[in-house]
């Protein structure tokens, strides 16, 4: 018993120091960075105010699909709401890219 915990903090330890690019990302952690990509795009204008919020109301709508598939299937997201939550959030991850890379700002 004692050994087996020792082995389970140990690979906690080893999960801890591996860079964040090495760990798996849950919705709750590309969540966060896509607001943080669209909260940086905002402030140094690589995206225009209205890509930013329309990114934004994007990914405020995908929360809010994901809180109600949570609490419509005892607080469980089904294979099929992750996954698609997760291809959303690879299309808005897409999007912000393009925008940013394209200097995508309205003439109007």
């Amino acid at each position: 018993m004692k050994s087996t915990l020792c082995a389970v903090a140990a690979a906690g330890l080893l999960q801890a120091a591996l860079p964040a690019q090495a760990q798996p990302w849950d919705l709750a952690h590309r969540e966060i960075w896509l607001q943080d990509r669209i909260d940086h795009g905002r402030k140094d204008g690589s995206l225009d105010t209205t890509e930013a919020l329309r990114a934004q109301g994007v990914l405020d709508k995908i929360t809010h699909d994901e809180r109600f598939d949570e609490r419509t299937n005892n607080g469980q997201l089904s294979s099929k709401d992750r996954a698609a939550i997760e291809g959303r959030l690879d299309d808005l991850s897409d999007h912000i890219h393009w925008a940013k890379a394209n200097d995508v700002h309205r003439p109007w």
